[in-house]
């Protein structure tokens, strides 16, 4: 009896000490965490691990930069989570103080679902800039932040002492160096190689994004006129956009979604609502959005009336060349004439805009 009594002891003891190990491993907190960007792994910790793990940063790695394109009409996916982590390698490995991290880290935070779709659906330019100091105060961020004495208007982007996140255009800053980059890869009109070497070349001298070789500007330069030309401001996206702005509207005026659902919910949820929704406006919508280039076409000028003209908007960028002998800084358009009449080129063709007939109806 008492070896019987003993053996279950034992086996209790055994099980209980088992139960108390696993618990305490299970609940202790990752103390740090590494991700991976397109510039190289970054270590989270401290404050910046708390804000990433975060539910509505989470919440990034389902919003895609392309907005519905990027589930319609077979573009590669890029999330918005990839793109703050990125900004905050460069800030980080660029000097940045930690207030400017967090800043980086916490850019996207207030996208809406589909990106930039919201600015149509709202009407406001750059919707997601307007409500970011808003959508932070929905957040944990500001317990996280606040032993260091800072509220959310401390670090929304538009800080002008975050000059290493933000510069006026045409200049180089984390937020397009980050987004030319890894869409370029993404799309695969560069390589790993290509971004380590147009990287490797990057400085932060005077308050200035810059580069020390006219090679690697010029690459990076170049991709931003691609860029803005063929693919952000291409007809068939701006149309995609157009009509993806349509069918939010009308599932807002149906009370299929909410504009909670816009600014806190996920691109697949929405989604999902789309394709359940019998309304048969909204089928209709979805399939010409589908098939952009059954749902328009460009008009010549002087050619008929366009139902909408968007101009895409001007992502182009002319680097400072620093020269560090000197101590000077020369635009890449001063040394490059040819890149100077491209960049000016495509300027115009922004200003200028589409003139978009709908067939839709």
């Amino acid at each position: 009896m008492k070896k019987i009594i003993s053996c279950k002891s034992i086996i209790f003891i055994w099980f209980f000490a088992f139960f108390i190990l696993s618990a305490s491993s299970i609940s202790e907190p990752k103390k740090n965490v590494e991700v991976k960007t397109i510039f190289g792994s970054l270590k989270l910790q401290d404050e910046l691990l708390k804000i990433y793990n975060l539910e509505h940063m989470q919440r990034l790695k389902d919003i895609d930069q392309s907005g519905t394109p990027a589930y319609w009409n077979n573009i590669p996916k890029l999330n918005r989570i990839d793109h703050c982590l990125d900004m905050l390698w460069l800030v980080q490995n660029f000097g940045g103080d930690l207030q400017e991290q967090i800043a980086a880290l916490t850019y996207d935070i207030s996208n809406t679902v589909f990106s930039q779709v919201a600015d149509i659906v709202f009407g406001i330019p750059n919707y997601q800039d307007t409500i970011h100091e808003w959508f932070l105060q929905h957040t944990k961020v500001a317990e996280i932040i606040r032993g260091y004495d800072w509220a959310e208007q401390d670090i929304v982007p538009e800080n002008p002492k975050f000059k290493r996140i933000q510069q006026q255009a045409p200049d180089m800053c984390a937020e397009n160096i980050a987004y030319i980059l890894h869409t370029a890869l993404t799309l695969k009109m560069i390589t790993e190689e290509d971004t380590a070497f147009i990287t490797s070349k990057l400085r932060y001298e005077e308050d200035k994004w810059c580069f020390t070789a006219l090679k690697a500007a010029k690459k990076f330069a170049n991709l931003s006129l691609a860029l803005t030309k063929s693919f952000w401001g291409s007809a068939n996206s701006l149309t995609v956009y157009h009509i993806t702005g349509r069918i939010l509207k009308r599932a807002m005026q149906l009370q299929r979604i909410t504009e909670n659902d816009i600014h806190f919910g996920i691109d697949k949820q929405i989604l999902d609502k789309f394709n359940a929704c019998d309304d048969p406006e909204i089928t209709r919508l979805l399939a010409k959005a589908k098939i952009p280039k059954t749902a328009y076409r460009i008009l010549k000028d002087g050619e008929g009336t366009p139902d909408f003209v968007p101009k895409p908007k001007f992502r182009g960028v002319n680097p400072w060349i620093f020269y560090k002998h000197s101590k000077k800084f020369k635009r890449l358009s001063e040394l490059d004439k040819k890149f100077s009449t491209k960049f000016e080129n495509t300027k115009e063709f922004c200003e200028k805009g589409y003139k978009i007939q709908l067939n839709i109806d």
